[in-house]
């Protein structure tokens, strides 16, 4: 981003009325990218809704269900859950900056309306770490993941396995 500190008014226009011009114009595009990411959240969550019912046909048919097959169904879905997280996390990043400079913005003009809304909601830290938006892609490959062990008869196997890790790692821990 580029450094407008040193912005110099146009001829005739005084220097308040076009720092507030590119305020205006920053809380604009700050709402096109989070209406962006909310179309996409919404395309990802169609996309996944309608792969897991696809899965779910595919496997209601229990004759000549190709393992192989449905695991690169199920590697597919998974991925397109990789891009849809990866994508969320772009947004955030684009946003997260957009509203510093927004925040330099208003502190410029004496008027921070939309600083004092974010430190008056607890400054996104209440629920930076759960949301649901971030978890969703996560939710999906691990049912997809569930899906497909139970699809090829080794969800039993990894349940045991995990088991054994578990307590492995209390004796490793002296918890046994």
């Amino acid at each position: 981003m580029a450094d407008n500190s040193s912005i110099q008014p146009q001829r005739g226009i005084d220097l308040y009325a076009q720092t507030f011009e590119l305020y205006r114009l920053l809380v604009e595009e700050a709402r096109d990218a989070r209406r962006a990411r909310r179309e996409l959240v919404n395309i990802f969550l169609t996309l996944n809704l309608a792969g897991l019912g696809g899965l779910g046909l595919i496997a209601r048919e229990e004759s000549g269900l190709n393992p192989t097959l449905f695991g690169w169904a199920v590697l597919a879905l998974a991925l397109t859950c990789i891009i849809w997280r990866t994508s969320n996390a772009y947004y955030n990043r684009a946003l997260k900056t957009k509203y510093k400079i927004i925040t330099r913005y208003e502190q410029e003009m004496g008027k921070t309306p939309l600083f004092e809304e974010y430190t008056a909601m607890g400054a996104g830290k209440s629920m930076r770490a759960f949301t649901l938006e971030r978890v969703m892609p996560y939710l999906f490959v691990a049912a997809y993941a569930v899906f497909y062990l139970v699809q090829v008869d080794r969800l039993d196997d990894v349940v045991l396995w995990l088991q054994q890790q578990v307590v492995r790692s209390r004796q490793q821990l002296g918890f046994v």
